[in-house]
């Protein structure tokens, strides 16, 4: 059950009748077709007007179907206990499926018992890590091999770099290759992307982050890495003892809320060289790297500009901060407050690289280097769940995307990133009955992704009354994190 989500009416054999079907593998249309869904799936996709016995049918005429949203970087199971709010809004989104990118011993054990919470119409859990690399668990060569093997073990899908040197990085690299495990996150200070990517790292989150990847683009590339070797790791302990997981996942939060506030003017200084000496042949050469080793970027627009303007009231005063629970919100305004008293010079180092971030992001997209959409909801100030997918809509098309490769970055390109492309991400026969009904056509404007007249989440249709109820009950009683 969920607090916010009524159960659907409209459920079983259900046909969405007269539609345009979008399919993102190949950027067609293909229009008058009726789209019949039973058990969790697509059963049939054919021309409208044939009757189909026993059928919820759903009128959309003039209307367009795509694959339902998928949100590559969340961390909605950071609260467990409380993610109700936090899924109504995804599904009110049209957001189906997530990457959780922080677990634990405990989560991967709730998930293999399945006692992971399932409130009415919620997402799936499409992938998640164990415990973050930090210098916790991998301060040392050996520790860090010690924890891919403890996490694979416990049945992670991926291993998450959550802050690592390049040697312990490259060794807990080594030692998922071997063991055929995954392993993505955060570049190092002192790693080049270009050794991840021939090492066979699988995704780099937030290009980079930092300056790490601007660093290899930039014709000073040298100076801008001895600014950057000044950054430091966060004071995290490197002594295991009696509580120091619950310490450490604390100190996390506490940073995640917005990691720009702690940027030094040295930092700031290697931002503003690396934007300064921006080299495109050398973004372009590090580009076909990407594309000849498919290493995947997640570039989370959302999350870098909530991080760098991190107190503009397009954040500060968001209209849909009212969903979200009243301890999210003094978090956010507490970091609010410390961003503002970052020095005038470095807050404008900050706000000056969103050009370069978009600019990357742009490089990347033209080279064909894969990539797939997120927000990092779920813990970072500013960022609302569900709302932040299309927000990131928004950024990704501010960088010069077309609205197919951002439709393809929700749909066909997770289901590619996570091998499951014959399960989700096109609206065809034997594909998950996840979709989203929209008013305008998507592949004319992406703003269209945002006009949804209803979705379907695993064969169960809530219409736009629907979704707007169930934002009305969040706003009510606010609980989203």
């Amino acid at each position: 059950m969920s607090r916010y989500v009524e159960p659907s009416a409209i459920n079983g054999r259900v046909v969405l009748r007269g539609v345009t079907v979008v399919d993102p593998l190949d950027g067609s249309r293909t229009p008058g077709r009726d789209v019949v869904v039973e058990g969790g799936h697509i059963t049939s996709v054919t021309t409208t007007g044939a009757p189909v016995a026993d059928a919820h049918v759903v009128e959309g005429r003039g209307r367009f179907v795509v694959p339902a949203f998928m949100d590559m970087h969340m961390h909605a199971l950071n609260t467990p206990e409380d993610v109700d709010g936090t899924y109504a809004l995804m599904l009110a989104g049209g957001v189906v499926g997530f990457r959780q990118m922080s677990g634990s011993r405990t989560l991967l054990k709730s998930r293999r018992e399945g006692t992971l919470p399932r409130p009415t119409g919620a997402p799936a859990l499409k992938a998640t890590a164990g415990d973050l690399l930090t210098p916790l668990n991998a301060s040392t060569v050996e520790s860090a091999v010690r924890a891919v093997r403890e996490q694979h073990r416990d049945g992670a899908d991926f291993i998450k770099a959550g802050a690592t040197t390049r040697v312990t990085f490259m060794a807990a690299l080594e030692e998922a290759n071997r063991l055929g495990i995954l392993l993505g996150g955060h570049l190092p200070s002192d790693l080049d992307p270009r050794e991840a990517a021939r090492g066979g790292v699988w995704s780099i989150e937030h290009l980079g982050p930092g300056v790490t990847m601007f660093a290899a683009s930039s014709s000073r590339e040298a100076e801008v890495r001895a600014k950057n070797a000044a950054r430091k790791l966060p004071p995290i302990p490197k002594v295991k003892f009696p509580g120091a997981d619950k310490l450490v996942m604390k100190l996390v939060k506490g940073m995640a809320v917005n990691p720009a506030t702690s940027t030094s003017e040295t930092e700031a200084h290697a931002y503003e060289l690396a934007d300064g000496s921006y080299d495109q042949h050398k973004a372009e050469e590090l580009a076909a790297l990407f594309v000849e080793h498919t290493t995947w970027q997640c570039p989370t627009l959302i999350r870098v500009h909530t991080q760098q303007f991190g107190d503009s009231p397009e954040h500060t005063a968001d209209p849909r901060r009212r969903y979200m629970a009243p301890e999210e919100l003094r978090a956010w305004d507490k970091s609010a407050r410390k961003f503002s008293r970052l020095p005038d010079a470095t807050r404008e180092a900050l706000r000056g690289h969103w050009a370069a971030q978009l600019r990357m992001t742009k490089t990347f997209a033209d080279a064909g280097v894969p990539m797939v959409a997120g927000s990092d909801a779920c813990g970072a100030a500013g960022i609302i769940p569900g709302f932040a997918l299309h927000d990131e809509f928004d950024y990704l098309a501010e960088a010069g995307l077309d609205p197919l490769t951002i439709l393809r970055m929700a749909t066909t390109e997770p289901a590619r990133f996570l091998g499951e492309e014959g399960a989700f991400g096109r609206g065809i026969p034997g594909m998950s009955a996840d979709l989203v009904l929209l008013d305008q056509d998507p592949l004319r404007d992406h703003t269209a992704l945002h006009h949804i007249a209803g979705v379907m989440r695993d064969g169960s249709w809530w219409s736009r009354a629907d979704l707007d109820a169930v934002l009305e009950r969040v706003a009510a009683k606010p609980g989203a994190h």
